[in-house]
């Protein structure tokens, strides 16, 4: 097929434990590396704020916090942290940073143990003082759940500033995020073409059009049953599998290891309350439900 315009071109990077690639529609191959270069400069930026497993990121600093103690931040950890307890609580626990902490019961896990707190001198973390007695060590947070989702939306705005307006960004394919149209769309389609990866047949149909969207999935298939169901403390049982779209990269990350945990019941009264985000459920390997299907399809 004759190329149309200039051509998509792609660049990779590993970070975050996982292999980020941008592909960009661009006409100067030069301009798009060094878009790309921006674009995992800021992403390796991030994971050494997020990291938990580096004791000088933030994150590791502030899994040391003691109740009481309190501790100024960047406006990303902010941004990031806020986001995080906004879905944990509307999914009532079903998605929770803290739940790998290894003190306290599973409800000390889905209480809230910080607070985000923005001043005209800052952005702050504190720990708080609960009436209950806990150990030092409670506060465990890990962001893998949303911190590949978050880097995608900063990588996003490096795009912007370059002025890339075509582009896919997508963090081990786990999770993707696209703006403007691929090169050599099907006639009449706009956006970028993505399937929901995994080997089962009945997802086969489902190869979505993305624009100005993100599209995030977690499952069984490759790691099995590593996903822990806040609530309980135990493996995530319910589901085979979960994909959510949504305008950020963040959300949908997180969302789509919520919706694994969540009943269908339970997915389909959160996609109604909130109808940017769209979502597609595998029950079993032979039946889904698909919430806000509105999403363009091949």
């Amino acid at each position: 097929m004759p190329q149309n315009g200039p051509p998509p071109y792609r660049f990779s990077h590993s970070a975050m434990g996982t292999t980020f690639e941008t592909i960009m529609v661009e006409s100067n191959a030069e301009y798009a590396q060094q878009a790309s270069q921006a674009v995992f400069t800021e992403i390796d930026r991030l994971e050494a704020l997020f990291s938990r497993f580096d004791p000088t990121s933030q994150i590791g600093i502030i899994n040391r916090l003691t109740p009481g103690q309190s501790l100024s931040v960047c406006v990303d950890v902010y941004d990031c942290l806020t986001t995080a307890f906004l879905i944990q609580d509307q999914t009532k626990g079903a998605f929770n940073i803290n739940f790998a902490s290894s003190n306290g019961t599973f409800s000390d896990r889905r209480r809230k143990l910080v607070e985000t707190r923005r001043s005209k001198h800052g952005f702050f973390i504190e720990c708080l003082n609960n009436k209950i007695d806990r150990t030092v060590g409670s506060v465990n947070f890990d962001l893998g759940g949303i911190g590949k989702g978050f880097a995608l939306d900063k990588a996003l705005e490096i795009l912007d500033d370059w002025s890339l307006d075509n582009a896919l960004i997508h963090g081990g394919t786990s999770t993707a995020l696209a703006v403007g149209d691929a090169p050599d769309l099907i006639r009449g389609k706009k956006g970028w073409p993505v399937g929901l990866g995994g080997n089962w047949p009945v997802l086969k149909e489902f190869r979505l059009f993305l624009k100005s969207r993100a599209l995030s999935g977690s499952g069984t298939e490759v790691k099995g049953g590593h996903i822990i169901n806040p609530r309980t403390g135990q493996k995530a049982s319910g589901h085979t599998g979960a994909w959510v779209s949504h305008p950020s990269a963040a959300v949908a990350d997180a969302l789509s290891t919520a919706f694994l945990v969540m009943d269908p019941p339970e997915v389909a009264a959160y996609c109604e309350m909130f109808p940017d985000t769209w979502a597609l459920v595998l029950i079993d390997p032979d039946h889904y439900g698909v919430y806000n299907d509105y999403l363009e399809r091949e």
